[in-house]
């Protein structure tokens, strides 16, 4: 199968904001005395909406709290490098005209910072957040809007993934899906999902896919 575009989840994907995102919220409950999550707790939440998540650190350390939480993780994450495997693979999609978006349930807004830092602002014509859907993964909406966007069908686009949650909304919307763990999701379970491949570098899929 040779497919026309890619569509990259964002956190954990493109860069490593998973681990990332971990060590802040549990620097943060620490800094407020209390109890740091464990890290299965916060497995449950990646690739997805995080409600259960978000509600617990409300709870405890309150909703002014959580906002500077956030605010903080976003605005470390602008240091955070590109994953290499992943910059390898955007170059090399470049080098052979292949359109690539990006879909993730992180707002766009609040990735922003972290798009420029990286200066994938230009690179990416279509990036589509939380903000532009009625559903974040799980479901296939981020995926279906940024097809669209693209002006191609599911079934000509690849998704890149880290997760169950990103993979499901990926293959629900119909796209072929690759996913490239990471330390937080290495240990998930793909066994449900039709994966096109996983953990693959950038050279395999480019030789293989397109």
């Amino acid at each position: 199968m040779r497919y026309r575009a890619v569509v990259f989840d964002f956190d954990g994907t493109i860069i490593d904001t998973e681990q990332h995102l971990f060590e802040v919220i549990n620097q943060h409950l620490t800094a407020h005395q209390k109890e740091p999550i464990s890290v299965d707790f916060y497995r449950q939440s990646i690739g997805g909406a995080a409600k259960g998540l978000h509600q617990y650190i409300t709870s405890q350390i309150g909703e002014k709290a959580t906002a500077a939480l956030y605010e903080d993780h976003h605005d470390r994450s602008q240091q955070l490098p590109m994953i290499d495997n992943i910059r390898r693979l955007m170059e090399g999609l470049e080098a052979k005209h292949i359109p690539f978006a990006i879909a993730t349930s992180s707002s766009r807004i609040a990735i922003q910072p972290a798009l420029s830092a990286l200066g994938l602002t230009k690179r990416v014509p279509v990036i589509v957040g939380r903000e532009d859907v009625e559903a974040v993964k799980p479901e296939p909406d981020l995926y279906l809007t940024a097809v669209q966007q693209l002006n191609l069908n599911p079934v000509s686009c690849l998704a890149i993934e880290d997760s169950v949650n990103g993979a499901t909304a990926a293959e629900r919307a119909g796209l072929g899906v690759i996913v490239n763990t990471n330390q937080m999701t290495s240990h998930m379970d793909f066994s449900d999902l039709n994966l096109v491949g996983m953990n693959l570098d950038a050279e395999t899929i480019l030789e293989q896919y397109f």
